[in-house]
């Protein structure tokens, strides 16, 4: 069952053996323009569940077997809060990576670095000490206040680290002591250096990913380094203008249309295929699956497993359509929770087949949350989850009996 795992890592199946080659993935080409440029930027857009972090770790993979590039990947979400990513974070968060790789450090210059990036990324305390009242009162003042303190006084004032909610100062001093730690590692290495970004790509507020997150990409740029950014399908339609003039090459890895392509009809097949090695799941079943998950990898995952599980309680050694179908009853469940009669009436909408062109938040919110799927081959067309499908169906068939 672990072989569906939908939200492990997507490192384990990769090591396993289990993945298939995604159609049209920029691996190949975003390989390729690093390796002339090892300083380029690279932004990665797409769904939640669309392979985007699998397509990171590959690039890694590939990078890392060049003589002279050393590729490093960070799930950024696992390391700072993303709704609230201040300016700086991205430099920090790689510069502790290099601080790894270096180990122990004797060199003073390089023990400063450090100091300063960890200060940056944790905080720190700063104790100042202050005149006695003694010294800072007159004569006449002293007298009547001379038995409260003879004593210096000391303030603590906190500073909050760039992983907490609030913000850094002193930036140039940060930039200068990871240029210094990037340095070093190249030095120790023979290597570029090369930063893969991931977890971007649930951040709803695209405005903090071009203030903070590619802001830091540039400064990272400056100082010779490379990187490789995943970024929200919201961010890509928001702030097309931010992202076009941005010195950067993009990608977008929409969803797989299983209704009208036959090559990813085929590549979800082997999908199941080649985790299924008891052949539990039939053809049918299979298909089923494929069409239920919308072209959505982590969704196929999720109806997989929850599918076996059904057999299981079933007391069953095949997965049959009746267990398939209650895997794809529990996940509609869980999608429908929380929507809104707004959103309930744009989905309406999309399944209805009028146009639809995401403009509104609430569009874009339904975007990056996966209720409504774009596929942009082979024509571009944006649906509603084919696992919400029925139950949106019912609800307009009850408003249109009245």
């Amino acid at each position: 069952m672990s072989a569906f795992e939908g939200t492990s890592n997507p490192q384990r199946a990769v090591e396993r053996g289990f993945y298939v080659n995604l159609p049209n993935n920029p691996v190949g080409v975003i390989t390729g323009k690093i390796a002339l440029r090892p300083s380029s930027v690279h932004l990665l857009f797409g769904g939640i569940g669309s392979g985007k972090t699998t397509q990171l770790l590959l690039t890694q993979q590939a990078l890392n077997e060049l003589e002279d590039i050393k590729a490093i990947y960070v799930d950024v979400s696992l390391v700072t809060d993303i709704s609230d990513l201040q300016s700086g974070a991205l430099i920090v968060i790689a510069g502790l990576e290099l601080i790894t790789i270096l180990g122990d450090i004797e060199e003073s210059k390089l023990k400063s670095s450090k100091k300063i990036i960890e200060n940056a990324a944790y905080g720190y305390s700063e104790t100042k000490t202050l005149p006695s009242l003694n010294e800072s009162l007159n004569a006449s003042s002293l007298a009547i206040l001379q038995a409260i303190s003879s004593s210096p006084r000391k303030i603590v004032t906190n500073h909050k680290g760039l992983l907490s909610t609030e913000k850094q100062e002193n930036k140039d001093l940060v930039l200068q002591a990871f240029s210094n730690l990037c340095k070093a590692v190249q030095e120790k290495l023979g290597r570029e250096i090369i930063f893969l970004f991931d977890g971007l790509d649930r951040l709803s507020d695209s405005q903090i990913f071009i203030d903070s997150a590619l802001n830091d990409i540039v400064e990272i740029k400056n100082a010779g380094i490379g990187s490789v950014l995943v970024g929200s399908v919201v961010t890509i339609y928001k702030k097309r203008e931010n992202i076009t003039s941005f010195d950067s090459s993009s990608y977008y890895l929409s969803y797989l249309d299983v209704f009208e392509s036959v090559e990813v009809q085929d590549f979800f097949a082997d999908v199941i295929k080649v985790r299924d090695v008891e052949n539990l799941i039939n053809p049918d079943v299979r298909q089923f699956l494929t069409f239920k998950s919308g072209g959505v990898l982590r969704d196929l995952m999720s109806l997989s497993q929850a599918s076996i599980e059904e057999a299981y309680m079933d007391g069953s050694d095949k997965i049959t359509e009746k267990h398939a179908n209650q895997a794809a009853l529990s996940l509609a469940r869980s999608k429908i929770i929380g929507l809104t009669e707004s959103n309930v009436n744009i989905l309406r909408q999309v399944l209805t087949g009028e146009n639809f062109f995401p403009r509104t938040s609430e569009d874009f919110e339904l975007l990056l949350t996966g209720h409504i799927l774009e596929y942009r081959h082979p024509r571009q067309r944006f649906v509603v989850h084919p696992i919400l499908a029925p139950i949106i169906e019912n609800m307009v068939a009850s408003v249109a009996n009245g």
